[in-house]
C-alpha cells in the first residue's frame, strides 16, 4: 500500500540543513544492487544504460556472493532495511564507512535485525549477526566493499559528475530562497513547513531542531529513502533530477578533457577535491601514494586552483573559485554544465 514520507521542519531546522557534496558510497552500493532487481521499465534511462553496462561485472562470483548476502538484509522491495549498512561516516569515503560498519555494537545489530525480521522472514545466518558475531559482520562489510569495487567503482566518475550537477542545480535554486530550494527537489512537494514525497508506507519525521542531511543518489530512483531509526540523525537520500543529463553525457568527456589539460593524475586529484578535503582521503579515494597526491596539490595550489589550510591535526584542501570554474568549463565546452 502506498504512503507518504512527511518531514516536518521547525525554524531551528532550517539552520541545520546539510547538503552532501556527492553521492555516498555505501548508500550507492545498496541502491546499486536494487537497480539490478528492479524491472527495467521502472528505471530512468541513465540506470537502464548502467545496468546493461555492468551485466558482465555482476556475473563475477565474488560480486554474486556479495549480492546474495546484501539482498538478504536489504532487498529492493523491502519497506525497511538496517541503518547500520549506511553509517554517516561514509560521507568521508568508503574506507571510513566500512570501518564504522565493522564496529557496529551488538545492541544495535540485535535491534536492527529484529526490526527487519518484523517486516519479512530473514535467513538463519542473520541470527548470528544479531548475536554480534564479528566474523559475520565482517562478511557484511566485505560484501559492501565488493559491490562498490566490483560494480560501481568503474563508473564512479560518472556518479560524482551527476552529483556535482545536482548540487549546482540546488545552489542555483537557492538564489530564490530556501522555499525555492526545497521546491526544486522533484520527488518532493514543499508546503511550508512540511517536505513530503510518495513512500512505501506512511512515515512522519519530526526534525525538532536536529536538522536534516540530504544526499543525492545516482542509483536511487522514483522516490527518496530515509534513515528509519528516529534515534539517529535524520538523513534522506533522494534521486537525481530526471532531466539532468550531466552524468550520462559528460562524465567521461569531462575527465578526458581535464587529463589532456593537466595530466591524468593531477586531473584526478582536482576532480576528487569536489568531494574530498584531506590529502589522505584523496589518496585513499584515488589509490595513489599520499606523497604523490601532496605533490599534485602543491602544483594545483601554486596555480591558484586549490586552497589549503590547517584544521587541527590535518590540512584540508578546497577548490578555489578558479578551480571550480575549470571543472565547469574546459576548452571546447560552450560553458554550460551539461554541454557535450
Amino acid at each position: 500500500m502506498a504512503g507518504t514520507l512527511s518531514i516536518h521542519f521547525t525554524p531551528a531546522d532550517f539552520l541545520r540543513v546539510r547538503f552532501a557534496r556527492s553521492p555516498d558510497p555505501m548508500w550507492e552500493a545498496v541502491l546499486g544492487l536494487h537497480v539490478l532487481t528492479t524491472p527495467v521499465d521502472r528505471l530512468p534511462a541513465r540506470l537502464r544504460h548502467w545496468r546493461s553496462r555492468v551485466r558482465e561485472r555482476a556475473r563475477r562470483p565474488d560480486v554474486r556472493g556479495a549480492f546474495r548476502l546484501l539482498h538478504d538484509l536489504a532487498p529492493s522491495d523491502a519497506s525497511y532495511w538496517p541503518d547500520f549498512l549506511t553509517p554517516a561516516e561514509s560521507e568521508e569515503g568508503l574506507a571510513a564507512g566500512l570501518r564504522v560498519l565493522r564496529e557496529t555494537s551488538r545492541a544495535r545489530l540485535e535491534h536492527e535485525v529484529r526490526e527487519a525480521s518484523r517486516h519479512r522472514p530473514l535467513p538463519a545466518w542473520t541470527r548470528r549477526l544479531a548475536a554480534g558475531d564479528r566474523s559475520v559482520l565482517d562478511d557484511v562489510a566485505t560484501a559492501v566493499g565488493t559491490v562498490h569495487g566490483g560494480l560501481l567503482a568503474p563508473d564512479w566518475s560518472e556518479v560524482e559528475a551527476a552529483g556535482a550537477a545536482d548540487r549546482a542545480r540546488r545552489m542555483e535554486a537557492l538564489e530564490g530562497g530556501l522555499g525555492a530550494l526545497f521546491a526544486s527537489f522533484t520527488p518532493f512537494v514543499w508546503r511550508e513547513p512540511v517536505l513530503s514525497a510518495a513512500y512505501p508506507k506512511d512515515v512522519t519525521i519530526r526534525l525538532r531542531g536536529r536538522g536534516l542531511s540530504l544526499i543525492p543518489s545516482f542509483f536511487c530512483h522514483t522516490r527518496p529513502v530515509a534513515i528509519a531509526d528516529p534515534r539517529l540523525p535524520p538523513v534522506v537520500v533522494y534521486p537525481l533530477h530526471p532531466e539532468d543529463p550531466y552524468g550520462a553525457r559528460r562524465g567521461a568527456h569531462h575527465e578526458t578533457a581535464l587529463a589532456r589539460l593537466l595530466g591524468t593524475n593531477r586531473a584526478r586529484v582536482l576532480t576528487a577535491l569536489a568531494t574530498t578535503r584531506t590529502t589522505g582521503a584523496v589518496a585513499a579515494r584515488l589509490a595513489l601514494p599520499a606523497s604523490s597526491v601532496s605533490g599534485h596539490l602543491t602544483v594545483l595550489r601554486n596555480a591558484g586552483l586549490v586552497a589549503s589550510e590547517r584544521a587541527g591535526a590535518h590540512v584540508t584542501h578546497r577548490l578555489t573559485p578558479r578551480g571550480r570554474h575549470l571543472l565547469g568549463r574546459l576548452p571546447g565546452d560552450d560553458g554550460r554544465p551539461g554541454s557535450p
